[in-house]
């Protein structure tokens, strides 16, 4: 390493990087379901960013090899290329997951929140550009720089989101001594489980394999255009995909995720205990702010 970088003012550059590195450790340790874990993430990548740049200029000149500078190089506009592109990445990321959505749950309001959120992004990075240009207006200026903001701001705030997912659902090695696991329930056709649940139940009775002293608890109540509730409708579809019939319990109360976490709660076999829940990656956010009590997160695709 360049001998200048152990000596002021370079650094400095390191003195932000190790800060974020030493508030990320202390949130994962105290709590790691908030998003200051995300946000702690994102400033740690920003930092060691800027300082590997900074890295990069001031030592290309002491890398004799041609090939290696230029190798170099392309990693850092490569970096700055994924860097800028986010929002188009983001688009078109929520507009594929919308429509995932879409063909494996159904239509309806909350089902096509992800594709519109998606198509606004990706119109305000094109089309509408395309007519603020044309219509040379002060209010659809101003109306163009309100929507770019809303736009920075949502690709942050899901930058931030998505590293805490990241955080909560990165564990090494499997769950060990697991005392509960609890799935989150979502839609139901009638009384058929539809794949993306089905997803999660299979995740749980994985788990339960996994923790042989581990209770099962499919959680879910009875919403419009169900003709039972979900929690019924999960664990039969549970015993049927080989759950362990003595330690399968199902919660039917719950309208909502806080109280998914508050009725199964009350059904734990040691509320001490480690317990596990269960959901899909955009649900994960909800899981985050269960009680403390609540230890591990598992996630399926």
């Amino acid at each position: 390493m360049h001998s200048a970088w152990l000596t002021p003012p370079y650094v400095f550059l390191w003195v932000p990087q190790l800060c974020a590195l030493a508030f990320l450790a202390l949130i994962v340790r105290f709590d790691r379901r908030s998003l200051w874990s995300g946000f702690a993430l994102f400033v740690l990548i920003m930092t060691v960013g800027v300082t590997a740049a900074c890295l990069f200029v001031d030592t290309m000149d002491l890398v004799p090899s041609q090939w290696i500078r230029t190798v170099m190089l392309w990693i850092g506009l490569l970096a700055a290329a994924v860097i800028a592109a986010f929002p188009v990445l983001l688009g078109v990321f929520l507009t594929a997951e919308g429509c995932r959505l879409l063909r494996r749950e159904g239509v309806s309001p909350a089902n096509c929140l992800s594709l519109a959120a998606g198509l606004f992004v990706l119109l305000d990075l094109t089309l509408i550009p395309y007519l603020a240009s044309l219509v040379r207006n002060a209010a659809v200026t101003w109306l163009f720089a309100l929507a770019s903001a809303c736009v920075l701001f949502f690709s942050a705030q899901l930058a931030i989101y998505c590293l805490s997912a990241f955080v909560n659902l990165v564990h090494v090695g499997k769950p060990r001594g697991l005392r509960q696991i609890v799935v989150l329930g979502s839609g139901i056709f009638g009384t058929a489980v539809p794949p993306l649940l089905g997803n999660r139940i299979r995740k749980g009775i994985q788990l339960q394999h996994d923790a042989p002293h581990a209770v099962l608890i499919l959680s879910g109540g009875q919403g419009p255009g169900e003709d039972i509730p979900e929690g019924r409708a999960m664990m039969a579809w549970a015993l049927e995909h080989g759950a362990d019939p003595s330690r399968t319990i199902a919660e039917e109360r719950s309208r909502n995720t806080e109280e998914n976490l508050a009725y199964s709660a009350r059904l734990f076999p040691d509320p001490t205990g480690k317990t596990a829940i269960v959901s899909t990656r955009y649900h994960v956010l909800c899981a985050l702010l269960a009680p403390l009590w609540l230890t591990a997160l598992a996630d399926v695709a």
